[in-house]
Order: C-alpha cells, then sequence, then structure tokens
C-alpha cells in the first residue's frame, strides 16, 4: 500500500511525495522511506529531510501531480516531505541510482531488516551507542577500529551530552579488554568502574600523583610553565638543559638548578665543586653572556615550579598508563591550565613515541598495547594557530591525528567549541559524533573542516535533543541520527538543581 507517492519533477538525489490520508504520523524529519528505482526496479533508499505544507489549490501543477497519483485528499492543505536520496543497497554500502524515481511511484517506509543490513557491523570488534533516532528497534553500531584508528570528534555544546556520550564509548571498548587513556578536565569519568576491566586514577595532588620526566620536556614546555621569563632567562635556560642533556644521564628540577648554582657561584666568584663535571670553557662562556641577577631569578623559577610536586626525573611509568584492560584516567580538574598542558604534551608525547618505537623494533622496548586517547576540551589542548602564540601539547597531538594510525595510536577529540580547535586535528578526525551546536561559527567551521558533513547535517544540528547526535564518517555504514543509549556506570559531572539545593539551606 505505501504512505504516500512520489510528486513533481525528481532527481537523482532528491525527491518528494505527498502523504496519503491517514498515514501523516508515520512521517517524519529523519524517517527512512523506500521507492522503487524507474528501470531496474531495485528500492531506492532516502530519508525525510524536511517536510513543507502545501495547498493543494496552490500551485497548479501541485494539483495535476495529485489527480496522477490518484490521492485524494482533503481541502486545504497537506505535507509534502522532501527526501534526499541515499542510494541502493549493494551489500557493500550504498550506491547512488543510475535512473532516479518516477512521480507516481508508490513511497514505502524502509523496512528495519533493510535499515540493519546496511548499518550491520561485526559486533566482536563494534560499540552499540544507540539506535536510530526515528526507530527505536533499530540498533547503531561503529566500527572501534575504524573510530580508534582514524580517529574521532565528539563535539557538542554545553550540556548537550558529550561527556555522557564518551562515556558510552569508553563502556564499549572496555567490553573489548581495550586501553584508553582519557584526560578528565573536570573530574567525570574518575568514577567509572567495570566489573572485568581496571580503572586506574591519576591526580595532580594526593596519593596516587601523576608524575612528569624532567628529561621529557623540552624548552618550549619550560617557556610555557614560566611565560615571565625574559628573553635573556629562556636563552640561559635553553643552554642550561642543553647541558643537563648531554652530561647528565638522568635528572630532575633539582639538577637543573644545581647547575644554575654553579653558574651562580662563577658570577659571584666563589668556587663551587659540583661544576669540575662540565667542561669549564663551556661555563665560562654562559656566564659571560648573563648577569647574576638572571641567574638568581632563573633559580627561583625552578624551585617554584618544583615545589608543585608534579615534576621528577623518571615520570609516571608509561607502562603502568598504558596497559590492556585498562582506563587510564588522568584527572586534571585541580591543576593549573599550563601544568594540565604540559602533563597532555608529555604523555602523549609518551605514548606515540613508545608506540613507534615497539613498531619499529628499534631497541626491543616501547609500549606493546596499542592504545586511544580521549581528550576532553580538546580546544585548549590544540587551539587553532595563532601568530605568536605556543601550545606545548598541539604539536604532538597534530602528529597523531597526522601519523597515529599507522602505530595504533588512537585519537578522540571532545569539544564544546569547535571553531577553536586546529583545523589538521578536527580534519584528520574521520569519524564525528555531533550534537546539539546553534553557534553558527562553530556550524560553518565543522562544515569547512570535516568533509563528510554535508549542508544538511549542519542545518539540523541545532534542532537535535539532549542524547541526540548525528554520527558519520567511516565507523558508520551512513549518516544517521543516533539517540545514545544510557550509560551503564556511574555518571558525574551532571547539572546541579539550584533551585533544589536553595530549598535545603
Amino acid at each position: 500500500m505505501g504512505i504516500g507517492q512520489v510528486i513533481g519533477s525528481t532527481n537523482l538525489r532528491a525527491f518528494k511525495f505527498v502523504i496519503k490520508e491517514g498515514e501523516e504520523e508515520k512521517v517524519k524529519r529523519d524517517e527512512f522511506v523506500i521507492v522503487e528505482e524507474a528501470v531496474s526496479g531495485k528500492n531506492v533508499l532516502g530519508v525525510v529531510k524536511d517536510i513543507i505544507i502545501s495547498n493543494e489549490l496552490l500551485p497548479e501543477e501541485f494539483g495535476r501531480d495529485l489527480r496522477l497519483a490518484d490521492i485524494i485528499l482533503k481541502e486545504g492543505e497537506y505535507p509534502v516531505p522532501i527526501v534526499k536520496v541515499l542510494g541502493i543497497e549493494t551489500g557493500d554500502g550504498l550506491e547512488i541510482p543510475r535512473h532516479g524515481v518516477k512521480p507516481g511511484s508508490t513511497v514505502e517506509l524502509a523496512p528495519d531488516k533493510l535499515l540493519e543490513d546496511i548499518l550491520r557491523q561485526d559486533e566482536r570488534t563494534a560499540a552499540y551507542v544507540g539506535t536510530l533516532s526515528t526507530r527505536a528497534s533499530v540498533k547503531v553500531r561503529l566500527s572501534i577500529n575504524d573510530m580508534i584508528s582514524r580517529h574521532c570528534a565528539v563535539l557538542a555544546m554545553t550540556g548537550a551530552g558529550k561527556s555522557y556520550t564518551v562515556g558510552v564509548l569508553v563502556e564499549e571498548i572496555m567490553k573489548k579488554k581495550g586501553s584508553i587513556v582519557l584526560f578528565d578536565i573536570h573530574g567525570e569519568f574518575r568514577c567509572m568502574e567495570f566489573k572485568d576491566a581496571e580503572v586506574v586514577v591519576y591526580d595532580v595532588e594526593g596519593k596516587n600523583k601523576i608524575k612528569v620526566g624532567v628529561p621529557s620536556l623540552n624548552t618550549g614546555d619550560f617557556i610555557n610553565l614560566m611565560p615571565d621569563l625574559t628573553t635573556t632567562q629562556r636563552d640561559l635556560l635553553d643552554e642550561v638543559l642543553g647541558l643537563a642533556d648531554r652530561f647528565y644521564e638522568k635528572y630532575d628540577l633539582e639538577g637543573i638548578h644545581k647547575i644554575l648554582e654553579i653558574i651562580y657561584d662563577i658570577k659571584k666568584g666563589e668556587k663551587n665543586d659540583a661544576g669540575e663535571m662540565f667542561p669549564s670553557n663551556i661555563l665560562k662562556s654562559i656566564t659571560k653572556k648573563v648577569g647574576i641577577s638572571t641567574v638568581g631569578a632563573l633559580m627561583r623559577r625552578i624551585k617554584r615550579l618544583e615545589r608543585m610536586g608534579v615534576f621528577s626525573v623518571e615520570g609516571t611509568a608509561l607502562d603502568r598508563i598504558v596497559k590492556p584492560n585498562q582506563l587510564t584516567v588522568i584527572n586534571l580538574c585541580e591543576a593549573d591550565e599550563r601544568v594540565s598542558d604540559i602533563i597532555v604534551a608529555a604523555i602523549c608525547r609518551g605514548v606515540f613515541d613508545g608506540r613507534k618505537r615497539y613498531m619499529r623494533r628499534e631497541d626491543g622496548t616501547g609500549i606493546k598495547t596499542p592504545t586511544l586517547i580521549v581528550l576532553e576540551e580538546a580546544h585548549n589542548f590544540a587551539p587553532r594557530a595563532v601568530e605568536g602564540d605556543y601550545a606545548p601539547s598541539r604539536a604532538i597531538i597534530r602528529k597523531i591525528a597526522r601519523e597515529g594510525r599507522k602505530f595504533g595510536v588512537g585519537l578522540c577529540v571532545v569539544s564544546q567549541r569547535p571553531n577553536k580547535l586546529d583545523a589538521d586535528v578536527l580534519s584528520q578526525c574521520n569519524t564525528q559524533v555531533i550534537m546539539k551546536i546553534v553557534n553558527p561559527a562553530d556550524q560553518e567551521y565543522i562544515r569547512q573542516s570535516v568533509e563528510t558533513v554535508t549542508e544538511d547535517i549542519v542545518r539540523d544540528l541545532p534542532s537535535l535533543a539532549r542524547g541526540e547526535a548525528i554520527i558519520v564518517g567511516s565507523a558508520i555504514k551512513m549518516p544517521v541520527p543516533v539517540k545514545i543509549r544510557q550509560r551503564e556506570t556511574k555518571i558525574s559531572g551532571e547539572d546541579v538543581d539550584i533551585v533544589g539545593e536553595w530549598n535545603k539551606l
């Protein structure tokens, strides 16, 4: 019987139809429909992207179409759905029809089985994330291999449910005994628990402190930590770090401070026995370039960093951070922004270099476990480049986005401000989970940066409900609106019931 018939002109990309009387409730935005292709007779799958209300008296050509379609309507207005053609199901995906559809063809709701066949993923390697927004009976799964190796992004405005969605993705990956390193900016994931997987939480305060190895930091990292350094102090720091790398097998901030003490004592004309391990000509060359006040000021700043308690000789062992069947949460909610930046940069560098070493078998060491790095508030760590600004973590995040696939390091960037996120990083995320976004600048930036995001997808973003997402990209067979499933683990970071809290006081 069908739910309607095609009217008006058609093309290979779209058509419109009129709904049969009594079938109006079945047709809604994002509903999937099928119609026969004109020559082959194969089913063409389409999705309703818009519904316009027309009056059968205006214009005349609509009246002719209705008579041709043998549809009898009540007097007055009637809805006309506009359908975007998705293609013909071939077994290997969807293929755009070659002959189009004829006016007068019967339109039917797409059967659940057809949608399930198109969206089917191997459950052993897939993540169940929810159901079609218009069909609670059709489950949506994502290919975990594609989602991780080709990277993914979760983008949404505040309160749309992006952290909740990330929690669902984490749950699914941990069911596959996966390895995740999650940088938690607001403390929303530290309470997650799994029956069959380990959860390890590192903080910047307290017992299980995350530690950053000082030798892994470069001059730029130190400059970011000490933004008030003068040019002379920066030059001195660069030379001191060079000495430490050359003459110390291992060192921490105290080791850097000792080198500065030697230079300070030379400037004062005092002897320091510790200076005998360095060539005297190098020390003399350094001391000639700087004043004693410069050395003293840099020493005080190094001591200030030392008191933070985050920096050590070797840092937290990467084989404790990256393990199979383990979610590692780096809780940065109490950390200073600059310290957070350095922690993200150092760990990402270590993970990437460790995987690269293992894959290339350079020295028989490295990280054996492929892993996914989840970066909350990613726009803070991989911001759009602005002339003169330095973001320590941006370079390594870009590198992972470009090359991580070869070495088994995946990246999931999570952001509420996509237009502040580095375009290179965003464009390398081949799976996009996009939730409600109303900011036009964010919408336009996503459209320009991600080739799989089309104009009609962008147009739908403001109307998405909380917990609803449009998923596009390599991890799914076709773009679909999805109602994210319920979380199985403990939820943190929910909105505060302000009025309720007032009433308790």
